[in-house]
């Protein structure tokens, strides 16, 4: 059977429209699975960097196992491949950074507050979040922001919706672990750093496990 990929749909609901009308229910796992690593593939051509080949083995080695199996192996290997992208865009938006710069360590708070200003700036959703809580009086009052939110991002998808509203959990998150001089987990703040940049459902499977590591961590912290 010939295996189409999302890069061949007009968008990533059509992707996914695709796969549960045409994608035999106990398949449909790898088949998603497969699409999440052709956008990664796709992302890689058009950034102009080489896909690594010892993914390309991996991937290899994965489709010639059981069906019970395979899947797992791709999604870690999914997320072998997002660590690493993720690690060489951020160490390339960082590369202006001058020497002495780099030679200084910042402290947990100093590194949360340069995240902060990175995602007012270049968040357009974390953005919006940050100019409605400066003009409100009482961030409790919910129905306020919602409609606000509707009101700006109306004509937008309702993933845009979802994104934004994970944006003010993000904010709170990182305001515990600034409040208390936290360190974030490992690779947080840059998967952090380019959030927005995703596209389709890898923008807010990415945000989930965003959100679950600093959960984690908080509880993990308050309970030692």
């Amino acid at each position: 059977m010939t295996r189409k990929t999302p890069s061949e749909f007009g968008s990533h609901d059509d992707w996914l429209m695709h796969v549960r009308s045409e994608i035999p229910l106990p398949e449909r796992p790898y088949a998603l699975a497969i699409g999440r690593m052709d956008l990664f593939r796709s992302f890689y051509r058009i950034q102009g960097l080489p896909f690594l080949a010892q993914f390309t083995e991996e991937l290899q080695r994965i489709e010639t196992m059981h069906d019970s199996e395979r899947t797992v192996a791709l999604e870690a290997l999914n997320d072998l491949i997002f660590r690493s992208l993720t690690m060489h865009l951020f160490k390339r938006a960082r590369s202006t950074t001058s020497i002495d710069d780099r030679r200084t360590p910042a402290s947990p708070r100093k590194e949360i507050e340069e995240l902060f200003n990175h995602l007012a700036q270049k968040n357009a959703y974390f953005a919006l979040w940050t100019l409605y809580k400066r003009g409100v009086s009482d961030l409790s009052v919910a129905e306020e922001w919602d409609e606000y939110l509707l009101r700006e991002l109306g004509t937008q998808s309702p993933d845009a919706l979802v994104f934004t509203r994970a944006m003010v959990e993000l904010d709170r998150l990182l305001t515990l672990f600034h409040d208390e001089n936290l360190a974030l987990p490992s690779l947080a703040f840059e998967r952090i750093w380019f959030l927005h940049s995703l596209r389709g459902a890898e923008r807010m499977t990415q945000t989930r496990a965003v959100l679950g590591t600093l959960m984690a961590e908080l509880g993990a912290c308050t309970s030692a």
